[in-house]
């Protein structure tokens, strides 16, 4: 019995010896090693971590995304957020971007991690209206430091009367004596109104624009006859002709002297000719149609001055008349009434 306990005491001496020993140590060093190493290799994953425009590649056996951000040396701010793919295999870190929206005098200051302009101004919870203008286009995303103004747009038309001050037209005629002045047609004012649209930004004045006129009542012009220089012809000849002091010509065919009228209606004569100032009605036979003439005065202060004979009239049958002048209008017939007048005939 005694010997087979100094057997046993013997036996747990070496033990004690062998498992103090470094050989030991090293045995069990060296299986917990593998140990760990196949555990590691059986539960750790590669997570591909992305942060802005780096990305890296991380091994770890933690599923809790924050855990392996943590693990890859990543921070996260109070803002950002993280998109985790399927089973954890990537991670999308999202930087919050600072947004300032500013609208109807209040700032919004906005942190996003996406989105474009519409989006932010949905999250300030801002209505553009269809008149409104936007600082940035809609559609455009968002950027860190991005500030986004809207500008309230009101239109607001008006419309004024003016008055549209009557014009003058003077017309200058031999049948009046120089400077007397005679009124055929009283002038008078008319009215216009105007439409203007007022740009209103944010309750100010930004532009005013003339947007339509309509003319109320149009003005009517006045019409006045005015006595022109002795001398002045009403009808100018085509061509040079010599005349001497008193407005008669140098050389002619023929001169008629007698009593002249004057008409202003027709718009073709006897002769198929067209009628104006500077066609008169004669006798055809005295006088043929298309033979050119000068007339005036005696004295030479009232000249008609050059005419064609386009036109006849009853007057034609009687000899107190030679011939019926074609005036500009039924007042200078009226203010030349009837005067004697001479005819020449041009060669």
């Amino acid at each position: 019995m005694e010997q087979y306990k100094q057997t046993i005491a013997a036996v747990l001496s070496r033990c004690r010896r062998f498992f103090s020993s470094r050989v030991f140590a090293a045995v069990v060093l060296g299986a917990a090693t593998v140990g760990l190493a196949v555990t590691v290799s059986i539960h750790s994953r590669a997570v591909t971590v992305t942060d802005g425009t780096q990305s890296r590649v991380v091994l770890t056996m933690h599923n809790d995304p924050y855990k392996v951000l943590s693990t890859a040396g990543i921070t996260l701010n109070q803002h950002d957020a993280i998109h985790v793919g399927k089973r954890t295999e990537s991670i999308d870190v999202q930087r919050a971007m600072t947004v300032q929206v500013q609208a109807d005098g209040i700032s919004t200051v906005l942190h996003m991690t996406e989105g474009t302009v519409a989006t932010a101004l949905r999250r300030a919870d801002i209505t553009v209206n269809a008149q409104d203008t936007v600082s940035h286009d809609l559609s455009a995303p968002v950027s860190d430091g991005l500030c986004v103004s809207v500008n309230r747009v009101a239109y607001k038309e008006y419309t004024v009367t003016e008055t549209i001050p009557y014009s003058t037209n003077t017309k200058y005629t031999a049948v009046l004596r120089p400077g007397v002045t005679k009124v055929i047609q009283s002038g008078s004012n008319g009215t216009r109104t105007i439409t203007y649209r007022q740009t209103i930004v944010d309750g100010r004045l930004s532009e005013t624009i003339k947007v339509g006129e309509t003319v109320t009542k149009k003005a009517t012009t006045k019409q006045v006859l005015k006595g022109s220089a002795y001398g002045t012809p009403l009808s100018k000849a085509p061509f040079n002709i010599q005349l001497n002091a008193k407005n008669q010509p140098v050389k002619y065919k023929k001169k008629f002297s007698g009593s002249c009228t004057a008409y202003s209606i027709g718009s073709r004569g006897a002769s198929g000719m067209k009628l104006g100032v500077g066609t008169v009605a004669v006798n055809p036979k005295k006088i043929p149609y298309g033979t050119k003439l000068w007339i005036t005065s005696a004295d030479g202060k009232f000249v008609y001055g050059y005419a064609i004979a386009a036109d006849t009239g009853s007057f034609a049958k009687g000899n107190r008349t030679i011939a019926d002048l074609y005036m500009g209008s039924y007042d200078e017939c009226c203010y030349f009434g009837r005067r004697d007048l001479n005819i020449y005939v041009l060669e």
